[in-house]
Formats: C-alpha cells, sequence, structure tokens
C-alpha cells in the first residue's frame, strides 16, 4: 500500500491506477527485483571424498573386458585414487564378481605354472633312476591332477578367502574403534584387492608381488575408504599374515616337540 502524491489519500490496492479520492493517476511501482538463487553448496575439505564410480562399476558403457583392464590398471596404478572414487555402498554382488573373475584368472595361471614345474622337475628326476614307464609317467598324472583339482575347486577357495579376509579386516578395525563406513566398505575393498592376483602371470616371483601388491592395496584401500589412518590400516591388513604366521610356528613347534617326544620313547 501507498499514498496518492496528490492529496495524500491512502491506496488500499497496488492494483489501481487510478486514486479513488481525486482521480489523479497514481504511478506505477517498480517490479520487484527477481528473488536471489541460493547460495552455491560450500565445499568442506574435511568431508567425505566425492564417489565418481569405478570402471567396473560402468561396464555396460565400458564394455566387460575393458572395466576389468581398466579396473586392474587403476587399483594397482593408482590405488589412493580409485578407492577415493570407489562408493561405499551399493550391493555386494558387482565387486564380488569381479573378485571372482580377477582372482581365478590369477589361480588358473598359478595352477598352470605348478601343473608345468610339476611335470618337468618330476620327469627330469624319474629320468635319472632306472624306473619303467609307469613310475615315468606319475608326474605328468599329477600334475594334471593338481592342474584339475584347482580349476574345479579354485572358486570356492576364492570365495571363502574375500569373506574370511574381509571378516578379519572389519573384525581389527571394530576393535581398534575405525570401521565408520560399515562392513560393505571393507569387502569392496578386498574384492578389487583381488587385482593383485594378476601379477601371478610374472614367472618365479608373481606369487611374492601378488603378496606385496595385495598389502599395499589394502592398507591404500581402507585407510581411504574409511577415511582412517595408514598405520591403522596396515594392523588390520598385516593382522591375518601374523595370526597364520602365529599358528605355523605354533604347529611347527608342536610337530618337532612330538617328533623329540617319540625319539625319546625310542631310547
Amino acid at each position: 500500500m501507498g499514498q496518492c502524491p496528490k492529496c495524500g489519500a491512502l491506496v488500499t490496492s497496488s492494483e489501481d491506477r487510478f486514486c479513488l479520492n481525486c482521480g489523479a493517476e497514481l504511478p506505477v511501482e517498480a517490479s520487484s527485483p527477481p528473488p536471489l538463487p541460493p547460495p552455491a553448496p560450500r565445499f568442506d575439505p574435511g568431508g567425505a571424498p566425492p564417489r565418481s564410480g569405478t570402471p567396473w562399476d560402468r561396464r555396460a558403457e565400458l564394455g566387460f573386458v575393458p572395466a576389468i583392464f581398466d579396473t586392474i590398471k587403476g587399483v594397482l596404478g593408482s590405488p589412493t585414487e580409485f578407492f577415493r572414487a570407489m562408493p561405499k555402498a551399493g550391493g555386494i554382488g558387482g565387486p564380488l564378481a569381479y573378485g571372482m573373475i580377477v582372482g581365478y584368472a590369477g589361480l588358473l595361471v598359478t595352477a598352470i605354472y605348478q601343473a608345468l614345474m610339476n611335470t618337468l622337475i618330476g620327469s627330469s628326476f624319474a629320468s635319472l633312476g632306472d624306473k619303467g614307464p609307469a613310475a615315468r609317467l606319475a608326474p605328468f598324472l599329477e600334475g594334471g591332477v593338481g592342474l584339475v583339482a584347482q580349476v574345479v575347486f579354485g572358486p570356492i577357495g576364492i570365495l571363502i578367502g574375500i569373506f574370511l579376509f574381509a571378516g578379519i579386516y572389519h573384525l581389527v578395525l571394530l576393535i581398534l574403534g575405525d570401521a565408520p563406513e560399515g562392513f560393505e566398505a571393507t569387502f569392496r575393498v578386498v574384492c578389487y584387492g583381488e587385482s593383485a592376483a594378476v601379477l601371478q602371470i610374472v614367472p618365479f616371483c608373481g606369487g611374492l608381488l601378488t603378496v606385496i601388491a595385495w598389502i599395499i592395496v589394502g592398507i591404500v584401500g581402507l585407510s581411504e575408504t574409511h577415511r582412517i589412518s595408514r598405520g591403522t590400516a596396515a594392523v588390520a591388513v598385516l593382522a591375518p599374515i601374523v595370526l597364520c604366521c602365529c599358528c605355523c610356528g605354533a604347529a611347527v613347534a608342536l610337530l618337532a616337540g612330538g617328533i623329540g617326544g617319540l625319539a625319546g620313547m625310542q631310547h
């Protein structure tokens, strides 16, 4: 509302063009300014990094094989950037399928190498002695049986291993009080960590390279996914290895003690 500039009468409506008291033409009010746009969201440097997704998540767009190779390249070549982009949730089916495929490929390479080594080394030793055809054929049969067993039962071992390691990693993080993103985030790190299995293709030292890459990828992955320190992530990743070494050491000690006890009884 306003007043008539001529007679000072009160104008009751902004739509009136003439004063109801004196008939004078009323000035047109300036249109109100457009509303200001909402402020842009502020970037919080301490907040969670954006999750743009992995190449494996875009396999329908990239293609199945290119998505696998791009994911392997991202995990092994730039794990920090990869796990910063990896979604922390969305289901375990996709990451599990990737881990099974890449882990199985590495297992096949290992099985083939082992079969060849058993066959070549066994046949060489068999040829040194004066043995019959059956003894010379035994290394070939053993290598073939071992290969078939790993090919058939390998996926079961990989599946158990993924869930087992993810469970141990997450349990250690829970004990340390540093598992803010839940089990699925840890599980995804373990699945994509199977990318290290492709290093089995390197002859003679492929197993060692795989273990080293697995440790590095696991530490970086847990650190970036849960936003925890590298030290805490290292404790979680190295815990299964230390536990396994302790169990093996205890088994060897018990075996040695048993053998020593038997030897003492004989004397």
